[in-house]
C-alpha cells in the first residue's frame, strides 16, 4: 500500500484524496453519542453515531483504492494527521492553494480601529477563515470595509450572504453610507458584481427547483472570487450550502458570527482534532475551516440579578395536561409564564427595571398573554415580532412602526418602557440604551448569547432571572436557568460579575 494523493479539484473546489489504504477513512471520521428520542423504545436515551466528515457518495474505486471528498475548510486538519505520509509537493499545493492566500494587505484600514485592524489583516492572510467577535466589536463595519477593499480597491466580484432580510439590510446600508457602494438586495437582481443574499427561503424559490433557472443561477454564483457571510451559524441549512457550493470561482470565503457554535458558544479549534466542538459545526468547517479570530468580551460589568418570588414557591403544574402534550417543554413554560402570580412579578421587574428587554424564543403565545392582560394601560410596550416593530400605547393603541429607526427614535424619547421580543429581535438588532434584560427561557448559546448581546454594548448590564425562595426545582426550567447562567458566566469570563438577590416584595 502506497497510494497516497491529495489534491484540490477546482472543478468543485473540493480536496480530494486518492488512497489504496482501507483503513484511511478512520481519520476522516468519530465516534460520538447524542442524547435524543428512541422511537423503538419509546424513550430518551443516548445513541451512538459514526460522523463523516467526507462528502457522501461511493468512495470505492475498484482495483483495491478509494476517494474521499472534503470540504476546503479541513485543510489545516488534513495536513496535520497526513503530514508524514504526503508528499512535499502534495503538502505545498494544499497549503497554498486552500490555506495561505498568495498576497495580503499590510497597511491598516482608515476605517477600522486598531483592534480591528490586528484581526483583518491576520485574517486576509488566510483564504478561508472564521471570524467569531462579541457584540460591540464592530462587525458590521469590519465586513463592509473588506467589501469595499475586495470589490473598489482589488476589483474582486464580492458576494455577501446572510440568513434573514434584517441582516441583509443592515449591511446593505452600512456598505452605502460607509463606502458609498450600491449592493443589490434583491435575489432577482443580481448583477454577479456586487450583490447582498439572504438563505432564508432560497430553497423553495424557482432559482433553485427551476432545473433551467437554477442552472443560471449557478453560473452567477460560479462568478463570485469573495464570499463574505454574516451570522454564518445560521446560513449553515439546505440554502447556503446550496450557495457555498456553486461558488465554485470563490478564492476567498470568511464567515463573521458572535457565536458562530451557536450550541455552546466555544471556540472551533482543530487543537483536540475532531473534538466535540468541530463535529458539532462539521458542515460549518467544510466551507471555512476553524476560527481564525475569536474574541470574547472585556470591560464589561455584568449584575446577575435573581430575583426572589413566592410564586414559582406556590406554582402548581398540571401533570396531567403535561403528560398527554407532544410538546412538554412548551406545555411546562406555558404553565411557568401564564401562571398569574408570576405574571405579578414580571410586572414589578418591569417596572423597577427601565426598559427591559424581555426575548422568548418559540413562545409568542406567552408574549400576548403579557401585552394583552398584565402590560397594556401599565407600560408602553414595543414588540419585536415577524411582523416587525409593534407599538402600544400607554391607552392600548397598536401601530406598526414604520422600521427600525422609528423604534429607536422612541427610546431616545422616552416613550418606551418594555421590550418584548421574539426570535426576530435575537440579532441583527441595535436598539439603543439596552441595559436590563430579562432571561426565561433557551440554553442554546446561539439564541442566549444573541439575545444578551442585544444589551451588552455598553459598559454595564443587568441579567435578571426569576428563583423561588426555596430549593424547589421547577421541571424545565430549574436547570434551563443553570445552564444559562453557566453559559454566560463563560462567555462573559474576562468580566466583572456582581450576584445581586432581589426579594419580589422590594421591587
Amino acid at each position: 500500500m502506497n497510494l497516497f494523493e491529495i489534491y484540490l479539484d477546482r472543478s468543485i473546489n473540493r480536496i480530494v484524496i486518492n488512497t489504496d489504504d482501507p483503513t484511511l477513512h478512520y481519520f476522516l471520521e468519530t465516534k460520538t453519542s447524542d442524547y435524543q428520542y428512541i422511537p423503538w423504545k419509546k424513550e430518551w436515551g443516548y445513541v451512538d453515531k459514526t460522523v463523516k466528515i467526507y462528502d457522501p457518495g461511493r468512495h470505492s474505486r475498484g482495483n483495491g483504492t478509494f476517494q474521499y471528498v472534503l470540504g476546503i475548510g479541513w485543510a489545516c486538519y488534513l495536513l496535520g494527521i497526513f503530514k508524514d505520509r504526503m508528499s512535499t509537493e502534495d503538502y505545498n499545493n494544499i497549503l497554498n492553494s486552500c490555506i495561505l492566500a498568495d498576497s495580503f494587505r499590510t497597511t491598516p484600514f482608515k476605517e477600522l480601529r486598531d483592534y480591528q485592524n490586528d484581526d483583518v489583516l491576520f485574517l486576509l492572510r488566510y483564504r478561508v477563515g472564521l471570524y467569531v467577535v462579541n457584540t460591540g466589536y464592530g462587525k458590521t463595519q469590519t465586513i463592509a470595509t473588506l467589501t469595499n477593499y475586495a470589490h473598489k480597491t482589488l476589483g474582486k466580484r464580492v458576494l455577501i450572504v446572510c440568513p434573514s432580510n434584517k441582516a441583509r439590510d443592515e449591511l446593505v446600508k452600512r456598505c452605502k453610507n460607509a463606502f458609498g457602494l450600491e449592493v443589490s438586495n434583491s435575489d432577482k437582481k443580481l448583477n454577479g458584481y456586487l450583490d447582498c443574499m439572504i438563505t432564508s427561503g432560497l430553497m423553495n424559490s424557482k432559482k433553485a427547483k427551476d432545473p433551467a433557472l437554477s442552472h443560471d443561477f449557478k453560473k452567477i454564483l460560479a462568478q463570485y472570487e469573495w464570499v463574505l457571510v454574516d451570522e454564518v451559524e445560521y446560513t449553515i441549512n439546505s440554502g447556503g450550502e446550496f450557495i457555498y457550493d456553486a461558488c465554485l470561482g470563490a478564492e476567498r470565503f470568511y464567515a463573521f458570527s458572535g457565536t458562530a457554535d451557536k450550541a455552546a458558544g466555544e471556540v472551533i479549534s482543530f487543537k483536540d482534532g475532531l473534538s466535540e466542538v468541530v463535529v458539532r459545526n462539521k458542515n460549518l468547517v467544510k466551507y471555512f475551516g476553524p476560527s481564525l479570530i475569536y474574541r470574547m468580551p472585556l470591560n464589561m460589568e455584568i449584575s446577575y440579578v435573581r430575583v426572589k418570588t413566592a410564586a414559582l414557591d406556590n406554582l402548581q403544574l398540571d401533570r396531567d395536561k403535561i403528560d398527554r402534550t407532544g410538546n412538554v417543554y412548551m406545555e411546562i413554560m406555558s404553565q411557568i409564564w401564564g401562571d398569574p402570580g408570576v405574571c405579578q412579578t414580571i410586572i414589578k421587574i418591569c417596572k423597577h427595571y427601565k426598559l427591559c428587554y424581555i426575548p422568548i424564543n418559540n413562545l409568542v403565545n406567552i408574549l400576548y398573554n403579557w401585552i394583552d392582560n398584565y402590560f397594556l394601560g401599565r407600560f408602553r410596550v414595543l414588540l419585536v415580532c415577524g411582523e416587525g416593530y409593534v407599538y402600544y400605547d400607554l391607552d392600548g393603541s397598536r401601530r406598526v412602526l414604520d422600521g427600525l429607526q422609528e423604534a429607536c427614535d422612541l427610546i431616545r424619547d422616552g416613550k418606551v418602557d418594555v421590550i418584548p421580543s421574539t426570535s426576530s429581535g435575537f440579532r441583527a438588532l441595535d436598539l439603543p440604551g439596552l441595559e436590563n434584560i430579562c432571561l426565561f427561557a433557551g440554553k442554546l448559546a446561539g439564541v442566549t448569547l444573541q439575545q444578551i448581546g442585544r444589551c451588552a454594548r455598553g459598559k454595564h448590564m443587568n441579567v435578571i432571572t426569576v428563583e423561588p425562595y426555596s430549593k424547589r426545582k421547577i421541571p424545565i426550567y430549574t436547570n434551563g436557568a443553570k445552564e444559562r447562567e453557566d453559559m454566560i458566566r463563560g462567555y462573559y469570563k474576562y468580566c466583572t460579575f456582581e450576584d445581586v438577590i432581589v426579594e419580589e416584595n422590594n421591587l
